[in-house]
């Protein structure tokens, strides 16, 4: 491993001091994974900001011993997949002038702990923008189980004009869909879902009533009522003390016979014997792209359920998503340091509530 420095520009801090060359900028994703979360703007903004420090060498995990040396003199951090060392006390007595970490990806859980915060450092993250994509492909299966588009290409691929015999599907226009979780996957899936003219439910202990009214759904007071009286629910809710198996036998016994569940999050808030019981049945139909213990066990009972439509976690993952992940991140870095508040923040207070 080896750093080196490139870039320089005008940039101003939090408190509008600063001038070229004063910011310095740590750069921890490297290689191809550098290249798929950094867009062409994004790498002219981040040069624009200062200094920039970047590792170097063979794509590789990155750890804290190998950043620590890099850390004195550096005013932000921008982290990523595989270039996220825990920034415990550790780390942080080695970084002297620390203001801010970005991270280019999902959940900043497991590397960001509260000490960070408690020493005034800023954090923000790209969640947001690996939502998008997760609610679209909640979209995509919701779709694809209700009218049945799954079931029929299989048929088709083995030769088979099944459709009579597979019946006509459902549409979801004008449905009741309930959302486990205002987060930004549920929110995206909702925003969705207004094409449709759905009628949406969501169950969030957090979700005011003045938010609801704003995205126009309605907000309910247990999960159960979703499951008791939705056509689809989907589960987007981080794994927390809180939301710990909120999803059990219990929810899962209300959806109607032929009712559907999609799930694209953490598998924390799910007992997924009660799922996988329910599913092998056949009385529900399901839609999964997260389980408890990844990969998938070659010997699972959900493998060749036709009931069930399974993805390898990869409903975050598109081209354009990550290729934005680097602007998300290095556009909040300007915005900081140009004393304006970040869009994509995040508080230690948040924290017991995120992914």
């Amino acid at each position: 491993m080896s750093a080196q420095a490139r870039g320089a520009g005008e940039a101003g801090g939090p408190s509008g001091q600063g001038g070229a060359g004063e910011l310095k900028i740590l750069v921890l994703p490297h290689g191809n994974a550098y290249a798929e979360i950094m867009s062409e703007r994004a790498e002219q903004t981040l040069c624009e900001l200062g200094e920039v420090v970047r590792i170097t060498g063979p794509e590789h995990k990155v750890t804290a011993e190998e950043v620590a040396p890099l850390l004195r003199g550096v005013d932000a951090v921008l982290t990523s997949w595989n270039a996220a060392p825990k920034f415990d006390e550790a780390l942080l007595k080695h970084a002297d002038r620390l203001k801010v970490i970005g991270h280019a990806a999902g959940t900043i859980k497991g590397f960001v702990p509260a000490e960070a915060f408690d020493r005034g450092i800023q954090v923000t993250h790209a969640a947001a923008t690996i939502g998008d994509s997760v609610g679209e492909w909640a979209l995509m299966v919701t779709l694809m189980s209700l009218r049945k588009g799954y079931q029929f290409n299989q048929t088709m691929q083995e030769g088979v004009w099944a459709k009579r015999e597979m019946g006509p599907g459902e549409t979801l226009i004008r449905r009741r869909v309930g959302v486990v979780a205002a987060s930004s996957t549920g929110r995206a899936f909702i925003r969705l879902l207004r094409g449709f003219d759905a009628e949406i439910l969501v169950y969030d202990p957090y979700l005011s009533d003045e938010d609801a009214q704003r995205m126009h759904v309605r907000r309910v007071d247990t999960v159960d009522e979703l499951f008791r009286t939705c056509d689809v629910v989907s589960n987007h809710a981080p794994t927390t003390p809180e939301t710990e198996g909120i999803i059990g036998g219990k929810q899962l016994a209300l959806l109607r016979d032929g009712a559907l569940f999609v799930n694209t999050a953490r598998a924390g808030a799910i007992e997924y014997d009660a799922l996988t019981k329910e599913l092998v049945s056949g009385r529900i139909n399901g839609a999964l792209d997260v389980f408890p213990k990844e990969p998938l066990a070659a010997d699972s009972p959900l493998l060749g359920l036709p009931n069930v439509i399974l993805s390898p976690h990869a409903a975050g993952g598109t081209t354009q998503s990550r290729s934005k992940l680097g602007e998300t991140v290095v556009d909040d870095f300007a915005r900081f340091f140009r004393g304006e508040p970040m869009r994509h923040g995040v508080t230690k207070e948040m924290l017991a509530r995120m992914a």
